[in-house]
């Protein structure tokens, strides 16, 4: 067997914080905080049921938890294994438990399960506005400023409104690239016809090119005629149009090019043609579209 090597030149250094201790602990006295932790749907549950029909204490590692008021012991990490012991008639389970206040214990949820894919952009988001983290708190300002909100968890299509942003990567990206031209962006858009009260327009596919194109453009966002240059374009014929295109391309043996980046293209191509045919100097004259 390979040990674990020593490393007597090792120069990190770090503040670790408590030592966690090891106990068993009452299923009754562990919590859920959903600030930060993740909904219980039929996927998840189905998992559960998986665990409890094969449990093994061989398989059962300890669930991560922090003390909480009350005698009560919030689960950072663990929650299917908890609930699967209890289907399995089990009343107590062992516990890591690790001394941290409310949001060190979102943040450490965060960090503990950010690169399990069982975990969404959705669950990774609420946890770090739970724990303060100023760049979701700033991004959650920016979009509300506008009026608008960015989703905690996602929605069936039907049940998904107008003016809320379900694309929580794609915000955080255009947020760290463009800061306050966000607000912006958003701010004109809710002024169009149909973003207003059309969820189609608020789909991924269709904002974030849209919110690319007009934030890469700042004279874009301060023109007067904006609203009538985006009311002037349609998104679902351009679409449509783009779908020939792309059959075309294929045929023809090019490169595939990714339906928003084409989307983006067409947008920014359109607003700088009725922008410049307005005659503002507001016109970027010297921008072009990638």
């Amino acid at each position: 067997m390979r040990p674990i090597p020593l490393h007597a030149d090792n120069s990190l250094s770090t503040e670790p914080g408590p030592a966690p201790m090891l106990q068993w602990v009452p299923i009754a006295d562990l919590v859920v905080d959903d600030a930060y932790q993740r909904d219980l749907d039929r996927k998840n549950w189905t998992a559960i049921r998986r665990i409890a029909s094969n449990f093994k204490w061989s398989r059962f590692s300890p669930v991560f938890c922090a003390p909480v008021e009350g005698g009560k012991f919030a689960i950072i990490d663990g929650q299917h294994r908890v609930h699967a012991a209890a289907l399995c008639a089990i009343d107590q389970v062992p516990c890591q438990i690790v001394p941290m206040d409310r949001a060190e214990q979102a943040e450490a949820f965060a960090a503990v399960n950010g690169a399990v894919t069982a975990i969404t952009s959705f669950n990774i988001f609420r946890a770090e506005l739970a724990a303060g983290n100023p760049a979701a708190v700033s991004l959650k300002a920016a979009i509300e400023a506008a009026g608008c909100k960015i989703a905690t968890s996602n929605g069936s299509k039907g049940s998904k409104p107008p003016k809320t942003i379900y694309f929580v990567g794609g915000a955080k990206d255009l947020y760290g690239k463009y800061g306050d031209r966000l607000t912006q962006a958003l701010s004109i858009l809710v002024r169009c016809d149909g973003f207003d009260d059309n969820q189609d327009l608020w789909a991924a596919g269709i904002l974030r090119p849209i919110l690319e194109a007009l934030c890469s453009a700042p004279p874009f966002l301060s023109h007067p005629d904006i609203v009538a240059a985006i009311d002037s374009f349609d998104v679902f014929a351009t679409i449509s149009s783009m779908d020939q295109q792309r059959k075309k391309r294929m045929r023809d043996g090019l490169p595939n090019v990714s339906s928003m980046e084409m989307l983006r293209t067409e947008f920014f191509r359109h607003l700088a043609a009725e922008l410049k045919a307005a005659g503002s100097s507001h016109h970027p004259k010297t921008m072009e579209a990638a």
